[in-house]
């Protein structure tokens, strides 16, 4: 017995390979909707140079919450620490 999927569908052959009325409006909106994007580089430039100058670890707040943590100021949740590395190496805890 031989099986023919195009025989046995429903759906006649000739509109198989056809688009959806869905994906042809799509493509008809997403061609004429185009935003308008400007760019100005001397603000990208600008930006950039201040991003430069700032440090990627604020030391004066490491160097507080140390010694906050050497005076027993600060308490340590070890079960919180570990659930937030868990979560930022693993995307779950």
């Amino acid at each position: 017995m031989k099986i023919d999927k195009v025989v046995s569908t429903a759906i006649p052959a000739s509109q198989l390979n056809q688009p959806t009325q869905y994906q042809a409006e799509t493509k008809i909106t997403s061609a004429t909707v185009r935003p308008e994007i400007t760019i100005n580089k001397e603000f990208i430039v600008q930006a950039n140079t201040q991003l430069e100058q700032l440090s990627d670890i604020d030391m004066d707040k490491v160097a507080a919450v140390k010694s906050a943590l050497e005076r027993g100021e600060l308490s340590l949740d070890i079960q919180a620490l570990s659930a937030a590395v868990m979560r930022f190496h693993t995307g779950h805890e």
